[in-house]
């Protein structure tokens, strides 16, 4: 069980009373004041779009390339196994192809070969007898393998947008604004927004033109690659995607258009957000559990029925993935809540990401595995398996939760590490399994001396734009922030707060997991809100309890009707009155300083609520080993002390359910640590011989006697 909240901030604290007022504070919380960057923001035309030849060494790309299409060269353009990586191959090689030129293309596979241009491959990439090798979406640290290739007179062009190391490979040219030198303005591109650029600057070389038809491609590709990889939605990024999203309006790729066909069914918007869970995951399932090569005939093939049959193949490969990620998810869940995890590296006892392993997970899953996980238990997560290429390692991809800076972490670990690479939100690496222990206590470590900071990307904190009354909750509200798309990260979608609504309806979705509430307010109205991966609420939420809301604002198409539907960030259910619950963590930290409950009484709280009864100690212990069942439960302490009063029909407060868990974890029935201020860890004990006296122990005896 995680039944935890978060802290809410809100931005602005004016009333709203207009979309005219909601557009002004929307920017302003975006720093964007002056005419001019309101209206560049705002335009569908206009935004931010720079010079490729700002990029160190693009000229000598642009020169290099040129020279090998008129000598009639082999080029060979070698590329990830991921959405960016193969959509920028695609990139390069539609734009080749459109000068006939002898031109190949490589994408190795995540089991066999591993991530970027390795040893793993180079006899394949030498086999194809290339003149000229390009890398996208990778090679910047792959100094051994780009020597070698040079040492064969094969002239290299690295082209990527990951961090550098030590050192840069010794290739004749360089394209990546991660290196020390950079001179590009913009350093988020993703790696086919890199492959973009390059075909932008040959076309403005003009010696080999770029048509109308190759350029509106690589936009409509390197747009769904920056949705794709994690990269910041902004400045140069927010471009490309709205154009991108414009012109898939009426795709150019035919591969593009097939897929868009068999998925954009009625009801669904083309979208950033459509596109990140819709068509992205198909393109990745082929290099998650086979190989790229259906991806790639996807956004190469100009024949429809190739297509076709590329998009349908992709949408079955990304159903098996989805059934290996769900029981390698589930399993990753028990190993994390499992009791008899070491204590050392339980939720509560460390800052740094969940680490978890087994040997016979597929290696193409554990990223999206590590992201699930981070969502689920917010905090960064790593997961392992056995390497199927380093003998004796076990291989490894992490996603960051929140400000957590993954790859600036195992930087600072790196020898404890046999290889990694990858930027601040996702990461790879490579660990020999006898190192596995000095590698995760090095990684807490440097997690405990690093401030993640509070900054927008805090993931436990609700940064809220503004409080919107309720009859603000409308289609006009939506249009407004609409104006602010495409979201993603550097530009999320505004969330807002709502306050003082009636549950009037509480109803399960896929089979608890989820959970929609319909909401009225006092003055009438309803809305209907949906809390994905919030299906702990089910058991404390009740019709007529009253909430405050925090959510974002979207769309819903229902038999042919747009509703509003607000999707929830979290909320917070009004528990209980008086001092106990209004003021529960002052209460819980008079008490740990000493104060006795008569006391605290004296400051306006009832005793009577402050110490458990029998019927406390049945009602606490029975509605909790319900829900926490044999897991390893966190949760906030007036949270819990809902979910007990609501399932047990009684009238309790959170210093009581406090002291009945101090009294419990003395007793020896469960085992008991506080995260936070307000937030509690707790397991059941398998409780043999006779049953324990409670009122024996020293935490009642303390609370009795005053």
């Amino acid at each position: 069980m995680l039944l935890t909240g978060k802290d809410w901030r809100v931005a602005s604290s004016g009333e709203i009373a207009n979309t005219d007022v909601l557009l002004d504070t929307l920017l302003l919380n975006r720093g964007i004041k002056d005419e001019d960057a309101r209206g560049k923001f705002i335009s569908d035309n206009e935004g931010a779009w720079h010079d490729p030849y700002l990029y160190n060494d693009m000229k000598k790309v642009v020169d290099i390339i040129v020279d090998a299409i008129g000598q009639h060269k082999k080029i060979l353009v070698y590329g990830d196994y991921d959405c960016d990586g193969v959509t920028a191959t695609a990139i390069l090689v539609r734009y080749f192809r459109s000068h006939n030129c002898d031109v190949n293309y490589i994408v190795p596979q995540r089991t066999e070969h591993g991530y970027g241009l390795t040893e793993n491959i180079l006899d394949k990439v030498l086999s194809y007898n290339p003149q000229l090798v390009i890398t996208v979406d990778c090679g910047i640290t792959n100094c051994d393998t780009v020597k070698i290739l040079k040492d064969k007179g094969v002239t290299v062009i690295v082209t990527d947008h990951h961090n550098v190391k030590d050192e840069l490979p010794q290739a004749d040219a360089i394209v990546c604004a991660k290196r020390p030198d950079n001179t590009y303005p913009f350093t988020d591109l993703c790696g086919a927004g890199v492959a973009l650029k390059i075909v932008e600057a040959l076309g403005r070389d003009g010696r080999y033109k770029v048509t109308p038809s190759v350029w509106r491609q690589a936009i409509e590709a390197a747009g769904i690659a920056t949705i794709a990889d994690l990269v910041s939605v902004v400045d140069e990024n927010r471009t490309i995607i709205k154009k991108a999203l414009r012109s898939m309006e009426n795709p150019v790729n035919v591969g593009i258009r097939e897929m868009l066909r068999l998925i954009l069914t009625e009801g669904k918007t083309l979208d950033e957000v459509f596109i990140s869970f819709n068509f992205v995951p198909r393109v990745n399932a082929a290099g998650r559990l086979y190989d790229s090569s259906e991806a790639l005939k996807l956004f190469l093939e100009d024949d429809p029925k190739e297509a076709q049959a590329a998009a349908n193949a992709l949408t079955a490969q990304n159903e098996e993935r989805k059934a290996i990620e769900s029981e390698v998810f589930e399993a990753a869940v028990k190993q994390v809540e499992n009791p008899a995890r070491p204590e050392c590296w339980s939720l509560v006892n460390t800052v740094g990401p969940i680490v978890v392993y087994a040997p016979g997970w597929h290696q193409g899953v554990l990223g999206i595995v590590a992201g699930r996980l981070a969502q689920h238990f917010r905090r960064s997560a790593i997961v392992f398996t056995d390497d199927t290429i380093e003998d004796g390692c076990a291989k490894g991809s992490g996603r960051a939760y929140g400000d957590y800076d993954l790859f600036g972490t195992l930087e600072k670990i790196s020898d404890t590490l046999v290889n990694f690479g990858g930027h601040k939100k996702a990461a790879g690496m490579v660990v020999a399994k006898n190192k596995m222990k000095a590698f995760m206590e090095a990684l807490e470590k440097a997690s405990a001396e690093t401030t993640t900071g509070d900054g927008e990307d805090n993931e436990d904190v609700v940064n809220a734009e503004c409080e919107l009354p309720f009859d603000m909750l409308n289609f006009d509200s939506y249009k407004t922030v609409c104006v602010f798309r495409p979201f993603g990260i550097g530009n999320k979608r505004p969330v807002f707060v709502t306050r003082n609504l009636i549950v009037s309806g509480v109803f399960a979705m896929s089979s608890g997991s989820h959970m929609r509430l319909d909401l009225t307010s006092a003055q009438g109205g309803s809305v209907s809100a949906v809390g994905f991966g919030m299906g702990e609420y089910l058991n404390l939420l009740k019709p007529g309890d009253k909430i405050d809301i925090a959510y974002t604002l979207n769309e819903y198409l229902f038999r042919g009707d747009m509703t509003l539907s607000l999707h929830l960030c979290d909320l917070k259910p009004h528990c209980g009155d008086g001092f106990l619950w209004e003021k529960a963590e002052i209460a819980e930290n008079l008490y740990k300083s000493g104060l006795s409950t008569d006391q605290i009484s004296k400051m306006g709280a009832d005793k009577q609520q402050m110490v458990p009864d029998a019927a406390d100690f049945g009602a606490c212990y029975t509605v909790l080993r319900k829900f926490a069942g044999d897991t390893t439960s966190a949760a906030d302490i007036d949270l819990l002390a809902k979910l007990v009063s609501v399932n047990a029909k009684t009238d309790t407060t959170p210093f009581k359910v406090m002291r009945c868990l101090d009294i419990f974890a003395e007793a020896g029935l469960i085992k008991l640590s506080r995260k936070s201020g307000k937030t509690v860890c707790f397991s059941f004990t398998k409780c043999t011989g006779d049953k324990p006296k409670l009122t024996e122990t020293k935490a009642y005896k303390r609370l009795i006697n005053g």
